[in-house]
């Protein structure tokens, strides 16, 4: 039986109102004598979007009440939900005393009290309880967490849940109390407040609290302020500024500290600090970027455990496209950490002007771009250098009927250089005998030519390929102070690609690939290839290049469904000694994933290290230990020294409402006087609140 009804109520010196409401039920009964309404059965009350569901109830039109004795329920418009033992309720579903209620909300947090009070959109809740964890299958049971506080007052309008003597329980135990707490509602994305702290100990700290608190200055930017308390130090402080524009947006992050003790040993400053920070903008038809890194002192980032980059990079850069042509500007600034500048080191680029020019239509049956370059390189302890350089840069491409593939590529560049000499360069002499003037070009000729084969279950591919190059440069390019020291590094993918003809030389370049697909269960890669030089030009060991012939480098792909292997060799060039190898292999199932890593390097092989052999070896773990248990690990191991140089492990718990983390790191290294440590950090996330 459905009743409509119009129920007006009048008070002094007010004008009448009616709230209309609606009545479901199996049974609907009116008293004459009382003028009570009874309502039996699959009782539902409508009114303003919100529904009332119970199996009995009583409406008194003088007091414009509902008196529901047993177990009811309120949905909202919203989805939130309130369920009572009984209530008492006004007739427009907003005002009511509740018992033994419930509230879910539809972004999962719960709360539950002995009592409430409603009026409006203010909850206020006796003996209460907040959660955002599932409900236990046992209603007697514990969740994981839960806040438990003698009241809870939850103003659903603008969001607020205010809690008197908060104490947190988990598992039904008290862990930490406090007098008063506060948060946001369930349905605020971000709101001013305390995220989540860390408790963390490392030798430097001590034991130490990260406290950060989050400011919502505007809806597209604000600042995370994150103090480190600790038993050692005097306070650090970190602070994050986050800016959406309507052009892009940026990020800054700053530092600062006052070191006591060991940790001061550092640097003579009183304050130490650092920043970094990275943006996009787009502006007209312009992109803009910027990235920057810096810091009081050397070791700062490394130190504070924040970065373990050996170089600070700080660029600005702008760049847009008009047709056909291509315009970057852009600056750098460099930065060592680890080791004393150098004469080659670069400090400063600025400007580095690019221009390119695609031309629209094909030039000898080929592709031609004209790039244009302006930088100027600055050393504080050598020769500057302002280079203007222009590149026409030709490639063609043919596939013929029998199947080869022919290809060529040819590079004309002019150099003009200015060097800025400073007294006692050891360069000085070298540079001041510079042509202004330089010019190189490099052709290179190249012929593969792929053979297949299918099977019923496989698919077999054998491509051989040639790549003749014929380089010619000007004698000057080889006393160039610093010129193309670190651009040659052999390996599969420069052996066929060609370099700057200032930097290239006459060679014959010989590979072989093969490729086999098994019923798209396994696939492997194998490659092999090296370098016959065909001119006098002396090359870094290093480099994998040789007077007469190269390295002979060798490349191993394998991948069968949860297993991949791969293996990237240099050989001498008769193959007979190893002088690099690296090797990975990796297995990942479902819920389980192990990585192995070793790195070999005969002597004069790396950059940093040329009078001793380098051997490591990583391992990586990561486990999923059932649905809600995560343990991830990494160790690095010094091979040829016996040492460990890194051992890291993280163990996550993470459920609907919780995320738990403890993770250890450990550093064997010694930089400057930052000795060996072992730092350990702790989080403990209630969703919901603090994140």
């Amino acid at each position: 039986m459905t009743l409509i009804l119009a129920l007006p109520h009048v008070a002094k010196a007010e004008t009448a109102k009616a709230v209309i409401a609606t009545l479901d039920a199996a049974e609907i009964s009116v008293d004459d004598t009382t003028g009570l309404i009874s309502a039996r059965g699959n009782v539902e009350a409508r009114t303003d979007g919100r529904l009332m569901a119970t199996e009995r109830l009583t409406y008194d039109r003088e007091k414009a009440q509902l008196t529901v004795p047993g177990p009811m329920s309120l949905t909202e418009s919203t989805g939130d939900k309130i369920s009572a033992a009984s209530a008492i309720i006004d007739n427009e579903l907003e005002k009511g005393r509740f018992n033994d209620v419930r509230l879910a909300t539809q972004s999962s947090g719960r709360m539950k009290a002995a009592s409430a009070q409603r009026d409006g959109a203010l909850l206020e809740l006796e003996d209460a309880i907040y959660s955002s964890c599932p409900e236990c299958a046992d209603p007697n049971d514990a969740p994981l967490w839960q806040i438990r506080a003698s009241r809870i007052s939850y103003d659903r309008a603008v969001q607020n849940v205010i809690y008197s003597h908060p104490r947190l329980e988990i598992y039904g135990l008290p862990v930490f109390y406090l007098p008063y707490m506060a948060h946001a509602g369930p349905k605020i994305e971000k709101r001013s407040g305390f995220l989540t702290p860390s408790l963390g100990g490392s030798k430097d700290f001590g034991t130490a609290v990260d406290m950060p608190y989050f400011l919502n200055l505007a809806p597209n930017y604000d600042l995370t302020l994150t103090p480190r308390i600790s038993d050692q130090q005097e306070p650090f402080l970190a602070g994050e500024w986050r800016h959406l524009t309507t052009k892009g947006n940026y990020k800054m992050t700053g530092y600062i500290h006052r070191p006591q003790d060991d940790l001061a040993m550092d640097s003579q400053r009183e304050l130490r600090g650092g920043i970094m920070g990275s943006g996009q903008f787009a502006i007209g038809d312009w992109s803009l970027s910027f990235a920057l890194e810096d810091a009081s002192d050397d070791l700062f980032f490394r130190r504070y455990k924040i970065s373990n980059t050996p170089r600070l990079t700080s660029n600005l850069s702008a760049a847009r496209r008009v047709g056909q042509h291509y315009i970057s500007v852009e600056a750098y600034r460099f930065r060592e950490t680890l080791t004393e500048e150098k004469a080659s080191t670069v400090d400063t680029i600025l400007p580095a002007l690019a221009h390119d020019y695609d031309f629209a239509n094909p030039v000898l049956n080929g592709a031609l771009t004209i790039r244009n370059r302006l930088t100027h390189r600055q050393r504080d302890l050598d020769v500057d250098e302002t280079r203007l350089s222009s590149m026409l840069d030709w490639s063609w491409r043919k596939i013929t009927k029998g199947g080869f593939i022919l290809s060529a590529n040819n590079r004309l560049t002019i150099d003009a250089y200015d060097f800025g000499i400073k007294e006692g360069d050891q360069t000085s002499d070298d540079a001041r005998a510079i042509d202004n003037v330089l010019s190189a070009n490099s052709t290179a000729f190249t012929l593969a030519y792929p053979l297949q084969r299918i099977g019923k279950k496989d698919r077999q591919t054998l491509s051989p390929k040639l790549q003749i190059v014929l380089a010619d440069a000007a004698d000057d390019y080889g006393v160039i102070p610093h010129n193309g020291q670190t651009t040659r590094d052999l390996s599969k993918s420069q052996l066929f690609q060609p370099l700057s003809p200032k930097d290239e030389a006459s060679r014959v370049n010989l590979g072989l690939d093969h490729e086999l697909i098994y019923r798209d269960r396994l696939t492997s890669r194998f490659f092999i290839g090296q370098s016959y030089n065909l001119s006098d030009e002396t090359f870094e060991i290093r480099s994998g290049f040789g007077e007469d012939r190269s390295a002979l480098i060798a490349d191993a792909t394998l991948y069968a469904g949860a297993l991949s292997l791969t293996q990237k060799t240099r050989f001498s060039k008769d193959g007979r000694i190893l002088l690099r190898s690296d090797s990975r292999l990796a297995l990942a199932f479902q819920a389980f994933s192990i990585g192995l890593e070793h790195s070999f390097y005969e002597i004069g092989q790396t950059a940093s290290n040329t009078t001793e052999q380098l051997e490591e070896a990583n391992v990586r773990l990561g486990w999923q230990m059932g649905s809600n248990w995560r343990l991830d690990a990494r160790l690095r191991e010094n091979l040829e020294k016996q040492e460990s140089v890194r051992a890291d492990a993280a163990f996550t718990y993470e459920d609907d409402c919780t995320l738990i983390t403890v993770s250890l790191d450990r550093d064997y290294s010694r930089v400057g006087n930052i000795e060996p440590d072992t730092s350990v950090n702790f989080t403990f996330t209630l969703k919901t609140i603090g994140n």
